[in-house]
């Protein structure tokens, strides 16, 4: 049998509400008949039924009413000093059987009504609810000389939403504050935080807020790369999502060198290296007064190699390091286009060693391969696998879902 135990605070709450005196107005018990007496929704027509269902909230605003007045006269007389309960608030949650927060909210919409009659009125006749007048005790504050236009907005509390008489006030706000935005986006911009956890079986869990603008823009990037890529995708919303993150972060890491478009890949072949065979990476001749030209306008990669099947294979241009450098990154570009697998552009892929590093591999062109990250993920959870021909890279569909011994 299992045991439950409420908090300490929930505890003393219980123990003030039975203490609580229990006397009320006879009329009160007389509601409790009338309700009593309402006939079975299941034998009303579908008039009836929409009828009552306005005349019911029109009398739950005017009960909601009369339990704020009775919270505002409560805190005005201290009722919550003679009745030993510490503040009106409290009084409220344990007398209504809502938390503090909630009867602290009670509390002060009844002391603000006693300064907005038309607005007290209308609640109290049941035209506007209590979500209403807490639109409008938290926006009047911000809008000069509000009792003027009371009336007003009580007629607009009428026929509109809550939220939509939180737009309409907010815009009076901001006009009566034109600062108010600037000052309301530097706050949203202060309040920016991310945190990135490992989880106890490696995951990481990414949690935080940005600032609207922030926001948006990540927003509309992961919508751009989220997009199923064939019909057969499989993944969820929320897999994509992940995906076009990290793609995300592919693209940054590989655009932080700021050469942009100026850079230019020269190919030399190396049987041609004695007379005028540069070639640009997309395969046009280079000749000798236009690579004078080149030069003089844009950052340029002169790459080593050899012809092999029509493909260009960069020479080695191993550093004895595990991440590929600038000039190798050049030449899988140059050779490999984008990722071999799929053909997503370059800037969304990574290095992938064929024979993993960590097992031996080197950091060498020819044992690197261009790949996107979902095509990287595939390959390391044995959707396929990949070799190197005399340093052209071949793919192989394999029906075994297990892991690469490489990776």
């Amino acid at each position: 049998m299992a045991v439950f135990e409420v908090s300490r605070q929930v505890k003393r709450r219980c123990a003030l509400a039975a203490e609580l005196p229990r006397q009320h107005p006879v009329e009160v018990d007389q509601l409790h008949r009338s309700i009593d007496a309402l006939p079975d929704p299941e034998t009303m027509h579908a008039e009836s039924r929409a009828g009552a269902m306005t005349a019911v909230a029109a009398l739950r605003n005017r009960l909601d009413a009369y339990l704020t007045e009775l919270a505002g006269a409560a805190d005005e007389h201290a009722d919550s000093r003679v009745l030993g309960v510490g503040t009106t608030g409290m009084l409220v949650a344990v007398a209504t059987g809502s938390n503090p927060a909630v009867g602290s909210a009670t509390v002060a919409r009844g002391n603000a009504l006693q300064h907005l009659p038309k607005v007290a009125e209308s609640f109290r006749a049941g035209n506007i609810s209590g979500a209403h007048v807490a639109v409008i005790t938290a926006e009047a504050p911000k809008i000069t000389n509000f009792h003027a236009i009371e009336s007003h907005v009580v007629t607009i509390a009428e026929t509109v939403e809550p939220n939509e008489l939180r737009r309409i006030l907010g815009v009076l706000a901001d006009q009566c504050r034109p600062d108010a935005r600037d000052h309301t986006a530097e706050d949203l911009h202060a309040k920016r935080s991310l945190s990135l956890s490992e989880t106890a079986n490696g995951m990481f869990r990414l949690d935080g807020y940005l600032d609207p603008v922030a926001g948006a823009a990540l927003r509309d990037a992961l919508a751009t790369l989220m997009k199923r890529s064939t019909r057969e995708d499989t993944r969820t919303a929320k897999q994509r999502r992940a995906d076009a993150l990290s793609d995300l972060t592919t693209a940054g890491q590989a655009n932080k060198n700021p050469l942009g478009v100026s850079q230019v890949s020269v190919l030399v072949e190396l049987e041609d290296l004695s007379s005028d065979g540069a070639v640009l990476e997309d395969e046009s001749a280079l000749g000798t007064r236009m690579l004078d030209l080149i030069t003089c306008t844009a950052i340029v990669s002169v790459i080593l190699g050899t012809r092999r099947e029509n493909t260009f294979v960069p020479l080695a241009l191993a550093r004895g390091r595990r991440t590929a450098d600038h000039n190798q990154w050049r030449a899988l570009i140059v050779r490999d286009r984008g990722c071999i697998r799929c053909g997503r552009a370059p800037r969304f892929c990574q290095a992938h060693h064929v024979h993993h590093w960590r097992h031996g591999g080197s950091t060498d062109v020819s044992n690197l391969v261009l790949l996107c990250s979902r095509c990287h993920h595939d390959l390391h959870h044995g959707h396929y696998t990949v070799t190197m021909d005399n340093g052209i890279p071949r793919i192989t569909p394999t029906t075994d879902r297990s892991p690469p011994l490489t990776a």
